[in-house]
């Protein structure tokens, strides 16, 4: 028995180890977002299932839960509107269908509303409708603004980098320096968009950036090539040489974020003096 239960703790440990862990990230579906946005507004399970089984009707208090849960999903602001690299994540087109993306941006472009929740949600709409099934499978929910700014500040951290190279990093003198590319794997990892185990992740980084070039087969076989030619390398350097080689056009979107979480370590945002920093000089354990 002994033995068997061992076996079962190896088994149980070489699955965790082998997952991603989760880090900073947020995996949730439409239906949990939906529920959570019931939650907010005190709306009892029995509507919110009534809601979702007649398609989501056009009444006010729906308009309302659809606007919610598109912003709970990071798939919707007031301002711009519609993320399509986020709430396309939540529905499948079906097999054969060509034209769902030409029939969704027809619906958008001619769509009437009459304020914030009715916007957001014949927004909804026009993907349900025209898009795909809704699914219900969990997808990579993507940083607003200020969870940015905090990612880059908590790897920062994390990184336990000298204060000089903190006054460095302030100063917009980043990339060049010696320890940028672990701070950026530590950065990469807890941000979701690269795995110890599974490399790179496009799709998150799509669902983050909405560039489609993130998703062309030649971004696919620069990295391919990148790891090939640096087989040989540690996991660090590889990664370093993919973002020079394949990712560039992102450095400097990343170097400002840890820019900005230089300057609040160090203290004074204006000229990266020692002055009230958080660290007066040395590292505390």
């Amino acid at each position: 028995m002994k033995g068997i239960a061992t076996i079962l703790v190896i088994a149980m440990y070489s699955t965790f180890v082998l997952a991603d862990l989760p880090h900073y990230t947020t995996y949730k579906s439409f239906q949990t977002a939906f529920y959570e946005c019931a939650e907010y507004y005190h709306v009892p399970n029995c509507t919110v299932r009534r809601y979702i089984e007649q398609s989501y009707p056009p009444e006010e208090e729906v308009r309302k839960l659809i606007r919610c849960t598109l912003i709970n999903l990071g798939a919707w602001d007031d301002d711009n509107g519609v993320r399509d690299a986020v709430i396309s994540n939540y529905f499948v087109p079906s097999p054969g269908d060509t034209c769902y993306e030409r029939r969704t941006r027809e619906c958008l472009d001619n769509m009437f509303y009459d304020c914030r929740n009715s916007r957001a949600y014949e927004s909804f709409k026009c993907y349900y409708r025209y898009y795909g099934e809704l699914i219900t499978d969990d997808q990579f929910v993507p940083y607003a603004e200020l969870e940015l700014q905090q990612l880059a500040l908590t790897s920062l951290t994390i990184a336990k980098l000298p204060y000089d190279v903190l006054v460095q990093y302030c100063k917009g003198d980043i990339v060049n320096e010696e320890h940028f590319p672990e701070l950026l794997f530590v950065l990469l990892v807890r941000g979701g968009y690269y795995s110890t185990q599974n490399g790179w992740n496009l799709e998150n980084m799509y669902t983050q950036l909405g560039d489609q070039i993130l998703l062309d087969p030649y971004t696919q076989q620069c990295i391919d090539g990148v790891a090939k030619e640096k087989c040989n390398a540690d996991e660090v350097s590889r990664l370093f040489a993919t973002w020079q080689q394949c990712l560039g056009q992102y450095g400097p979107l990343i170097q400002q974020y840890v820019q900005n979480a230089a300057k609040t370590l160090v203290g004074d945002p204006d000229g990266c003096i020692c002055t009230n920093s958080l660290y007066n000089g040395n590292w505390v354990i």
